[in-house]
């Protein structure tokens, strides 16, 4: 009976998986089957997705700075291939490439299953359908159109259009963002890449079973991206880096002629036996103070005064342990130069083991790297420089001009730097009247065109050891020198701050005569000095300034004319650049700022900095804006308790702090772009405008989209007498007896007495010797003086005084502007001027 059952259960068992089954079959064949053909259909589809064109970039003429043009490219999905066609597919494709089927077979492997590798570009039609009739030899291969950037103009507004490249993890974070897009990196490429990016197409193929592609079954077409409209002119464009290339290549060569004179007057023999008797006698001095000692009756005072004694003797350096490099500075014959014997900043040296070359110099000398070794996390590297050996890691400074960047297994990589060379020159030339920027970039450049396919390594160290990348007209932070003057006369003529009287005595003594500097001689006692009362009081502007502060102590301040100007009103101080009478203006805003019928305001002049601008960014549509710097109490304060050692670690905020400030030097950092823009507001009658590079944004039909309307930031209430005598004063810094420009626009030609500007000269590096100097050179450039359209800010970053090299190069840039190319005339330096 039991074994009944067991049949029964089993049959019923049977039956309903059979029942199951029958109406899987059912739902297969019947109700599902349209389901079932779409996925087959599916199955047999592969869709690559086709970029889109980037929007094109006009200057404000309507010439082309950045296209697109279309191109043919071997592109390989990598969900095609297989494990099984993958050598057959690296065997053809290298035959095909010209390249090795090993390189191949690493790109394949390194790629992700679905990616789609872009191997070759630009395709003729033949060599194109020579892949389509093959595809059984190419499997995953796919000829399909790819949009390639081009400029036009190379490194033309190269700074300001930027370039393009793979996304970075930031980049990656956008949700419109996959790993093979191309994206905009710097400039106006970045900043408007979501418009300047277009909408993908696609392509669909029809492949088999073996995921062959057999034919494409569609097509949907990429929309191009929209399109922008700057406020360059191209033509100034050119200009401005065309001069300032050549200012400074004037300027390095400049340098070396300064070098070559200084030799001249005394050779390197005789400065090396100089030094060698400088550092004898100081040793013999720290000797004897050491033997002194002995006769003092207190032991603990004798023990601490030969310690003293003893200390300054070890740190003195033996005469025969003095090299060239440290005793010439400047003079030193191993410092880098190019191929026509001119300095340069910066070159990169390259070394694999046991390999040696040759460090450029006015007197070459040879490097050889011996080895390299690693001890846990750390690398060293032996190296031979003219037979004497070095053990060093990375961040070395050695020999003089070499620094050690990177060690790796088997090579060293090295900087070899000078730093008195010129580094480089930046520019700006901005409309006044609203903001728009006509020319911008800095030297040395690049090629945009050389990011489409790509930089090797070495090109990018190569361009990356010059900054060429940076926009420094945006990102480039400078001590502003005497172009900075400015602030305190309009804080001056609008506020009725002028200095103390000084007629024919000095503020203590009463001594010197005009052109003389300050003595240390015997003080006299002076009247009470009151303050000038408006700008046309004269001012005995001497060669240096003796004053005291509150505390008691005193300092001496020397003009960058040692011989000094004579008696000079604000004008005349602004043209003459004189020193004193700015520095007078920042002791009278320091002493009387807790005043109650005095100034009452300690911050000032540096309401006046901000309100034109200065210490906080612009707002320029560029990426990668740098704010500069206004520094006051506060700012000192915060940065000594974070211990930045951008300020002394001990003592308040002085008056000293006060008077470089005025004068652009100390820590105060503008832009090239926020020094052109305050002055822009200075000489439009107060309009602070927002700069900007982009005039409008049209779609591929011309129609306007986006309008980017002039935007005016603050207004400053100036009034109109003092613009009037502000454009009258800027002028005669040109054209006027007393002008530290006069010299670099003597050969401006017609119009010149339309022409205006401001020069300056940033203290990079001090030094005993002038030949060591560093300086930073500035000048400032309105045009047409008295109803301005153009303002032109240069720096060319230790190059020297601003009216020897920055001004001939405005000067360039504003005769074209005013004149026309025809009328630009050769570069020449100017007078050593600040």
């Amino acid at each position: 009976m039991s074994g009944t059952w067991r049949v029964v259960t089993v049959g019923v068992i049977l039956a309903a998986m059979l029942a199951l089954l029958g109406l899987r079959l059912w739902t297969v064949q019947v109700t599902g089957v349209q389901e079932y053909q779409a996925r087959a259909e599916f199955n047999q589809v592969r869709v690559v997705n086709t970029p889109a064109p980037r929007g094109d970039v006009f200057d404000r003429n309507g010439v082309l700075l950045a296209g697109t043009r279309p191109s043919l490219a071997v592109v390989v999905d990598m969900a095609l291939v297989t494990d099984e066609t993958i050598d057959l597919l690296s065997r053809n494709l290298a035959a095909f490439l010209d390249e090795p089927a090993s390189s191949l077979l690493e790109t394949f492997a390194n790629a992700n299953s679905g990616a789609q590798l872009i191997l070759a570009m630009d395709l003729t039609e033949e060599r194109a359908l020579l892949l389509l009739e093959r595809r059984e030899d190419f499997p995953g291969v796919a000829v399909i159109p790819q949009p390639v950037r081009e400029y036009p103009g190379g490194d033309l507004a190269a700074h300001v259009l930027g370039y393009i490249g793979r996304p970075s993890a930031e980049d990656l974070e956008r949700p419109d963002v996959r790993g093979n897009d191309v994206v905009g990196k710097a400039g106006v490429e970045r900043f408007y890449d979501d418009q300047l990016r277009g909408t993908e197409g696609l392509v669909k193929y029809r492949v088999d079973a073996d995921r062959t592609i057999l034919s494409k079954t569609g097509e949907k077409a990429p929309q191009p991206g929209n399109n922008l409209h700057l406020t360059l002119d191209a033509a100034v464009q050119a200009q401005l880096q065309a001069s300032l290339r050549e200012g400074l290549e004037l300027a390095r060569r400049l340098e070396m002629e300064e070098r070559v004179d200084a030799l001249a007057e005394v050779g390197i023999d005789a400065r090396m036996a100089l030094a060698r008797q400088e550092a004898i006698t100081a040793i013999r001095e720290a000797v004897a103070r050491i033997a002194e000692t002995a006769g003092i009756k207190d032991e603990d005072e004798r023990e601490e005064a030969e310690a003293a004694a003893l200390l300054e003797r070890e740190s003195l350096p033996d005469a025969d342990e003095l090299g060239e490099g440290d005793v010439l500075k400047a003079l030193y014959d191993g410092l880098p130069v190019d191929s026509a014997g001119v300095c340069v900043p910066a070159q990169r040296v390259v070394l694999g083991v046991d390999q040696r070359s040759r460090l450029s110099g006015t007197v070459e000398r040879s490097i050889r790297l011996i080895s390299v070794t690693e001890s846990r996390d750390t690398k060293s590297a032996v190296v031979v420089v003219d037979g004497e050996r070095f053990v060093v890691a990375e961040g070395d400074l050695f020999a003089t001009t070499l620094r050690t960047t990177t060690i790796d297994q088997d090579r060293i990589v090295l900087t070899h730097s000078d730093k008195w060379c010129p580094v480089r020159s930046v520019g700006v030339v901005e409309d006044p009247r609203d903001g728009s920027i006509i020319a911008m970039g800095s030297y040395p450049s690049f090629d945009p065109t050389a990011f489409v396919s790509g930089l090797t390594s070495e090109e990018w160290e190569l361009l990356g050891t010059a900054n060429a990348f940076t926009n420094f007209a945006v990102q480039g932070l400078y001590s502003p020198a005497s172009t900075f003057k400015v602030v305190a006369y309009m804080l001056a003529i609008e506020e009725g701050i002028y200095p103390l009287d000084r007629p024919i005595a000095d503020r203590l003594l009463g001594t010197e005569q005009p052109g003389e500097d300050v003595a240390f001689g015997e003080e006299q006692a002076v009247d009470e000095l009151q303050p000038l009362t408006s700008d046309t009081d004269a001012y005995n502007c001497t060669g240096s300034l003796r004053f005291e502060f509150n505390d008691g102590s005193s300092q001496v301040y020397r003009d960058w004319k040692r011989g000094g100007h004579g008696p000079l009103d604000l004008h005349g101080a602004l043209q003459a650049s004189c020193d004193l009478y700015f520095w007078e203006i920042a002791l009278r805003v320091w002493n009387e700022r807790s005043d109650d019928d005095g100034i009452n305001n300690e911050n000032l002049w540096q309401e006046w900095a901000r309100a034109f601008g200065f210490g906080e960014a612009t707002g320029v549509d560029l990426p990668f804006e740098k704010q500069g710097l206004i520094p006051d109490r506060a700012w000192f304060r915060e940065e000594q308790r974070a211990g930045t050692g951008r300020v002394r670690a001990t003592g308040p905020w002085v008056g000293g702090d006060l008077m470089n400030a005025v004068v652009g030097q100390g820590t105060v950092l503008v832009t090239p772009l926020q020094l052109a823009n305050g002055f822009s507001t200075m000489v439009n009658g107060g309009t602070l405008w927002e700069p900007r590079v982009v005039d409008r944004i049209t779609d591929q039909e011309g129609t306007v989209l986006y309008p980017t309307d002039p935007v005016a930031l603050a207004s400053v209430e100036l009034s109109a007498a003092s613009v009037t005598l502000f454009r009258r004063d800027l002028q005669q810094v040109v054209n006027g007896p007393l002008g530290t420009a006069r010299r670099a626009f003597e050969s401006f030609g017609e119009g010149v007495e339309d022409v205006g500007g401001k020069t300056g000269t940033a203290e990079v590096i001090k030094a005993e010797a002038e030949v060591d100097q560093v300086d930073t050179a500035w000048f400032v450039g309105v045009a047409p003086v008295f109803n301005p359209q153009y303002v032109v800010s240069i720096v060319v970053e230790r190059g020297g005084s601003g009216g020897k090299v920055a001004a001939p190069i405005a000067r360039q840039v504003l005769q074209h502007l005013v004149g026309g190319s025809e009328s630009v005339t050769p570069l020449e330096a100017g007078a050593d001027a600040d």
